[in-house]
């Protein structure tokens, strides 16, 4: 009789392990609400927006882009909030008035957050303001007597750039004009001249740029073609050179191959689940060259970004 029961207790157990081997934490399933209120509750704040740890929100304009665009208000929040009365836009809400005393108050990388809080939200108005200032703070390319401008120089996010960081190049108008087109705006003369140039470069870049930061923007740009529509061979294929050569970097394959079950596990997999312990919380970890592992420090909102461009329908 125990040998009859033994058998039976060992017969139930190898049938769950069986029956659950391979089997998806619920918990963990990207696209229950569980798992993402879990990530907003860990994803830190500053001033009320979205921000890496300790109210470091000198790079959130870029991030807070792209929080929009994966469809949480509260990036578009950020954004919107990042622009001044005047039209110019700001590394964050908090820093409007002077970037709290710091140079470089932007750059083109932040740019790309603001194009893509306005394809996201179609916020007309905020373009055009922003165009305004553009136009009204060009650089002096020649100086004469008593500071006098001569001659203009280029055009420029901001004015306190220590290194030519705002400094607009045709890439940068090529890409407005898309977006500007998205928005139903007209084309400025400078995006006119521009139009086209952004795509020249894309795929080249794409192969030869470093991993890591660099190498997610030119995934940003991506991202932001797809969703005015400008999607093209260039795109493509520089997306295909991204995901070569970083496989496993799920945001570049979601570029390279859309979204699917398992882009969605993984992207589960890497993301904090509920019971973990606190970490640094201070990583956009898709801007990472993969082998840093820096999801380990995922600061929440760049899984709450992914996980909604991922999710299969």
């Amino acid at each position: 009789m125990r040998k009859l029961l033994l058998v039976f207790v060992l017969t139930s157990i190898i049938s769950q392990a069986v029956t659950s081997c391979g089997r998806h934490d619920s918990s963990r399933t990207l696209s229950s609400d569980s798992a993402r209120a879990h990530w907003r509750n860990l994803a830190p704040t500053c001033a009320g927006y979205p921000s890496k740890a300790d109210c470091d929100d000198g790079d959130m304009t870029l991030f807070g882009g792209l929080i929009c665009a994966g469809g949480e208000s509260k990036g578009c929040d950020l954004v919107r909030d990042a622009q001044g009365p005047d039209g110019q836009w700001w590394r964050s809400p908090r820093r409007t008035s002077g970037n709290l005393g710091q140079p470089n108050s932007f750059s083109r990388d932040m740019a790309m957050g603001v194009l893509l809080y306005l394809a996201t939200t179609r916020d007309s108005a905020a373009a055009e303001r922003w165009l305004s200032w553009i136009h009204a703070n060009r650089s002096c390319g020649v100086k004469g007597p008593r500071g006098k401008c001569l001659a203009p120089g280029v055009h420029r996010f901001c004015r306190d750039d220590k290194d030519f960081r705002c400094a607009m190049t045709p890439g940068n108008w090529a890409i407005m004009a898309r977006v500007w087109d998205h928005l139903g705006l007209p084309r400025s003369t400078e995006m006119r001249l521009s139009a086209g140039s952004d795509d020249l470069v894309l795929p080249t870049q794409a192969e030869h740029s470093p991993v890591g930061f660099q190498l997610h923007l030119l995934g940003v740009e991506a991202l932001l073609k797809k969703r005015v529509g400008a999607e093209s061979s260039a795109v493509t294929k520089a997306t295909a050179l991204l995901y070569e050569r970083q496989p496993e970097n799920p945001f570049f394959a979601y570029l390279a191959q859309g979204a699917s079950p398992e882009l969605e596990m993984r992207v589960d997999t890497l993301c904090p689940v509920i019971g973990d312990a606190s970490t640094a919380r201070n990583q956009w970890s898709w801007e990472r060259d993969t082998t840093e592992q820096a999801w380990r420090n995922s600061m929440g909102w760049d899984c709450l970004f992914l996980s909604h461009l991922v999710e299969a329908h």
